[in-house]
């Protein structure tokens, strides 16, 4: 008889463990994009919201620490994505601002003298898709609402309202207008 015993992991075990952790990795893929995809319902919901804001904000708030970027669309469309009946919204932007340093979700509302933002000259146009969850559209008086929670729509945010100090509206106001009447590249039209 063996009086050594040795922990061990049997297999069944081990099945156990790995299915265990799939689920934990795939529930935390899942959080990293909310709404990325929708049914087709909401993606409509979502272009009609897009339509009347010709700038967007793109923030995480469930991460750590991320950026404020602050952008600019000429274009929105639905695409189709790999899974049956799902769309993914996808605006044709650039970034025009950045905030200068990641902020905190604790750390919101901001004060005006706590905002540090860069101008973007080297961003380019370019179609991306958008998550709802991340993504903040304009409601005017300097603040922008998460487009997810605007359409009233089930996700996790930590802040639901970004207020941007009105010297930055206001220079987002010029530069839109030297932007938007500028024409597209040929491979945009």
């Amino acid at each position: 008889m063996d009086t050594n015993r040795h922990s061990t992991i049997r297999p069944i075990e081990r099945r156990i463990l790995l299915v265990a952790l799939l689920v934990a990795v795939i529930s935390l893929a899942g959080m990293a994009d909310q709404l990325q995809w929708n049914d087709a319902t909401t993606s409509l919901r979502a272009v009609q919201a897009l339509v009347q804001n010709s700038w967007v904000i793109s923030y995480c708030s469930l991460a750590d620490t991320d950026t404020v970027g602050v952008w600019l669309i000429r274009g929105i469309c639905v695409a189709d994505t790999s899974a049956e009946g799902l769309l993914e919204s996808k605006v044709l932007a650039k970034c025009v601002y950045q905030s200068h340093e990641d902020v905190a979700a604790d750390e919101f509302p901001l004060s005006e003298d706590r905002w540090t933002f860069e101008q973007v000259n080297d961003s380019n146009w370019g179609y991306t898709g958008i998550d709802l969850a991340y993504t903040y559209i304009y409601t005017g008086d300097s603040s922008f609402r998460c487009l997810g929670k605007a359409l009233d729509l089930d996700c996790q945010v930590e802040v639901e309202t970004i207020s941007l100090p009105d010297q930055l509206i206001e220079a987002l106001q010029r530069r839109s207008s030297l932007e938007l009447e500028s024409p597209l590249p040929w491979f945009y039209l």
